[in-house]
């Protein structure tokens, strides 16, 4: 088939390169405008963009997806198909365009999960499972029908960065499957999603990666994980930013405050919480790298008797 492929970031990738690779014509790449990114805020390119111009792949970067001229040049190389993987919400007038429809991969078991933080949400919530959806996309934000699903068990101390990698993996082998199917005619038996089981993925705001000590060593635990490696999850230390990049709830019961420091030898740091205990396993000092815990209490003689 020939296809045009949307995306962004790097969960997209794994689904970029198997199409690279596979039997499918990528006629072009729609990706979005170069932003600045990162600390210095310097304009960069999307990774998908990087990847389809180290392809010789037409790359378009509209900055609306209505914009006529845009439209046009889709049109023009009339795609028999869209794949869709973490991009924007498309118009009306874009949906419609390809003859096949618009192919979506989503890191969730919709209708759960719906909404642009899928993977950090099925760990806020401490799922047990969770998989990729193939969707055909419709004007119902990740409201489409479902073509394929397949689901995998969250490991215990599985973090945002790995599970992130696991399922972008799994997106694109499900994401190949479905388009052989469509393209040897297999009959494919689109599901309805029930809307009685849907659960909300929204983008997460700066103030929600701060840590409250006040809840529990369960959830804050959950937290560090769908945080880590990026952007962290953060509290303060002597009124500097302080980020935990990996920690657990202890078993046994210790007195302390939330909040509230303790250190043990040479490599045990724990913090209070609103229940239960958590021990400090990973963590990052402003302006500094990620450090075990060891690393950072040597040398160190006094710590503050609370993180803020």
């Amino acid at each position: 088939m020939r296809l045009v492929f949307c995306g962004n970031p790097e969960f997209a990738l794994p689904s970029l390169e198997a199409l690279l690779a596979g039997p499918h014509e990528v006629a072009a790449v729609v990706t979005s405008p170069d932003k600045p990114q990162g600390r210095g805020r310097k304009v960069r390119p999307m990774p998908v963009k990087r990847r389809a111009l180290a392809a010789g792949v037409s790359v378009l970067q509209p900055e609306s997806l209505s914009d006529a001229d845009f439209l046009r040049r889709l049109r023009d190389l009339a795609p028999d198909a869209l794949v869709v993987v973490a991009f924007r919400i498309l118009p009306r007038e874009l949906l419609a365009l390809p003859r096949r429809g618009c192919f979506n991969v989503h890191p969730s078991l919709l209708p759960r999960g719906r909404g642009p933080a899928p993977i950090r949400w099925t760990l806020i919530r401490g799922e047990t499972e969770t998989g990729v959806t193939i969707i055909h996309l419709s004007e119902v934000i990740d409201g489409g029908a479902i073509l394929a699903q397949e689901r995998t068990a969250v490991g215990d101390d599985e973090d945002f960065g790995s599970l992130h990698d696991r399922l972008a993996q799994m997106g694109a082998r499900l994401l190949m499957n479905v388009l052989e199917r469509v393209e040897n005619g297999d009959l494919l038996e689109p599901i309805v999603q029930d809307e009685s089981q849907v659960t909300r993925a929204p983008k997460l705001k700066a103030g929600d990666y701060r840590m409250d000590w006040t809840m529990s060593a369960r959830d804050i635990g959950r937290r560090v994980r769908a945080f880590s490696p990026q952007p962290g999850a953060a509290t303060r230390m002597n009124g500097r930013i302080f980020k935990i990049l990996s920690a657990d709830e202890t078993a046994e019961k210790i007195a302390l405050a939330h909040g509230e420091l303790r250190k043990s030898g040479d490599d045990v740091l724990l913090v209070g919480t609103g229940e239960g205990t958590l021990q400090l396993k990973v963590v990052q000092p402003e302006g500094k790298r990620a450090m075990t815990v060891a690393e950072f209490l040597r040398g160190r003689p006094a710590l503050p008797e609370r993180l803020e």
